[in-house]
């Protein structure tokens, strides 16, 4: 049900290289409000809920929101990644013991029609390779009056990064191309029938060149490879632009959809 799974299960076999994605956001973006707060922000959480995240990875939007998940929510994390889970679980175990962590993908959860309130999907349905097989899964697990919420980027998210990569041979992929804010809601028009679009505004400005070559030696092979071979060209090609424009400017489109099964 994954598109190329073993290079998927590769990428998050373990933390690190989605590690070394996240601190750029978190440094060099300019929207001062968290974006996981921002996604909680829509959640509209309640005591008692049965809440499911699919493919949560390090667990970073409940890390993030301890301080405000309400009081008796029943909360299952699930990752078919085991590496993956076992970061999420360790960073939250002890503050959420009641929490339960599955490590299974999406369409192996044997969870019962209508056992959940809430589904968050957070960047990871563009991975499903049937996205309409998994949505009527989805469908399934919510109860009547219960939400999907299915967060994603835009068509020009990192455009200038992509950019960049081009320019020294690097393939940016187009794996998120297949469920984006601009082509998301008729996917989700396939399955539900109450949806709305919300969108996070924000943008990078990378004052260290470094980190910006970490980025993308994280996704992989051969862009590890390539970071390595030619690491002083595409240093001097980012400090450029950095003298130039006081940073490297780069746009993000990110949002989100919440899908009602009414």
């Amino acid at each position: 049900m994954l598109m190329d799974q073993q290079s998927i299960a590769a990428q998050y076999a373990t933390s690190a290289n989605l590690a070394a994605r996240i601190v750029l956001h978190e440094l060099f973006s300019t929207n001062p409000y968290p974006f996981q707060r921002w996604v909680f922000d829509r959640l509209n959480l309640s005591a008692g809920q049965r809440v499911l995240e699919v493919a949560c990875g390090t667990g970073s939007l409940w890390r993030e929101n301890l301080d405000r998940i309400p009081t008796g929510v029943h909360l299952i994390l699930s990752d078919f990644s085991a590496g993956m889970l076992g970061t999420s679980e360790a960073a939250l175990k002890s503050a959420m013991p009641d929490a339960r962590f599955v490590a299974c993908a999406l369409p192996d959860l044997a969870f019962i029609d209508g056992a959940c309130d809430l589904v968050v999907a957070n960047h990871m349905l563009y991975h499903l390779q049937d996205r309409v097989e998994g949505l009527r899964e989805i469908r399934r697990l919510l109860r009547r009056g219960g939400a999907l919420v299915a967060v994603t980027n835009g068509c020009e998210h990192l455009r200038e990064i992509k950019d960049l990569m081009r320019q020294f041979g690097i393939d940016p992929g187009h794996v998120s191309d297949s469920f984006t804010l601009e082509n998301g809601e008729p996917q989700l028009g396939e399955v539900f029938q109450s949806i709305r679009r919300d969108d996070y505004p924000n943008a990078l400005r990378v004052t260290d060149s470094d980190l910006l070559l970490a980025y993308i030696a994280s996704l992989g092979s051969p862009a590890r490879e390539i970071v390595d071979a030619r690491r002083d060209e595409m240093r001097a090609a980012v400090e450029s632009r950095i003298a130039r424009d006081g940073a490297f400017k780069v746009v993000k489109s990110t949002g989100l959809f919440v899908a009602a099964n009414d």
